[in-house]
């Protein structure tokens, strides 16, 4: 959800979608459906917070009403990634891995190859935001074992991920190799599909915000900025948390280069914005930025940024 959890039917969003007859369990499947693509919306109107209470409601329902009826299994799955998504969002890594558990669990039962996909994509990401590189990279791998079965815009996010993966591992030539070979699945080289499909959010521009991140895994921060200041226009600003993550990898690449005045006009920059998304692990990121930066406080960047950190603190 926000940035990573969009629509999953395991097809392209290509051909008519046919109503179920009134009253049948197809019906029911479908407008859960729909709803899940409302809560995909809140998100990125309301933030994380908000559009975590209508998600855990659904599930809740799907449990209580839809036991045994394994066509509610794919929602289900769909629903507890969701889950995970806006936990992470939330910095709750325990209850993100478990909702990504019960995704897979899911996924796994009815033997549904884009959701297992997915969720282990999830799950890759969450071990990289907790410091397991070489974990991410299992993920990740295993993700890609699907690979020929996925809509093309997940293969590029699945190639992202595992490229993020390895640049945290220091195999950064394989990084760059993967973002390069990412570009051939990207979103945008596919226009006229539907917002709301898993990954269409992995469009070429998204692609070269990781190359960035990579980049600055590689200690080289210099390349990293122009990268990054190439690809920030490309992310549309409806998508606050990628947009302010984006940012805060600028103003990490800027303090690594040494340059704290350009690295707290970069956060300054992405506060607001994660704020407004509700996203509690930009927000805590940038704390930790504002601790790097804090011994230049004599620089008018530097003592603006700090002065709204702690006001939104």
């Amino acid at each position: 959800m926000g940035a990573d959890t969009r629509r999953s039917d395991g097809a392209d969003g290509e051909g008519p979608t046919v109503e179920p007859q009134p009253g049948s369990w197809d019906e029911a499947i479908y407008l859960l459906r729909e709803q899940w693509h409302l809560l995909v919306q809140n998100d990125k109107v309301f933030g994380a917070e908000y559009a975590l209470m209508g998600v855990i409601k659904q599930l809740a329902t799907i449990e209580e009403t839809l036991p045994g009826v394994p066509e509610a299994l794919r929602p289900a799955a769909q629903y507890a990634e969701s889950a995970a998504w806006l936990h992470q969002s939330l910095n709750d890594h325990a209850a993100g891995h478990r909702r990504t558990r019960q995704a897979l669990a899911w996924a796994d039962e009815i033997a549904d190859p884009t959701m297992t996909a997915w969720a282990t994509y999830r799950s890759s990401q969450q071990w990289l935001a907790s410091g397991r590189a070489a974990q991410a990279v299992e993920q990740a791998e295993a993700a890609l074992l699907h690979d020929p079965k996925l809509p093309r815009p997940m293969r590029a996010a699945l190639r992202v991920q595992h490229a993020h993966a390895l640049a945290a591992t220091g195999e950064h030539q394989s990084a760059m190799r993967l973002l390069d070979s990412a570009h051939r699945w990207a979103a945008d080289r596919y226009p006229g599909k539907p917002e709301g499909e898993h990954a269409s959010y992995c469009t070429s521009g998204y692609i070269e915000i990781h190359r960035g991140a990579c980049l600055r895994l590689a200690q080289r921060p210099k390349d990293a900025i122009e990268v990054l200041g190439q690809a920030l226009p490309a992310i549309p600003r409806r998508h606050r948390q990628d947009f302010a993550s984006a940012l805060l990898v600028k103003a990490m690449a800027h303090a690594e280069a040494h340059q704290p005045d350009e690295a707290a006009a970069a956060a300054h920059q992405a506060l607001p914005i994660a704020h407004r998304a509700g996203s509690r692990r930009v927000l805590h990121q940038l704390a930790q930025l504002g601790a790097t930066v804090s011994g230049h406080q004599q620089l008018p960047e530097v003592h603006a940024f700090l002065h709204d950190l702690q006001e939104v603190a």
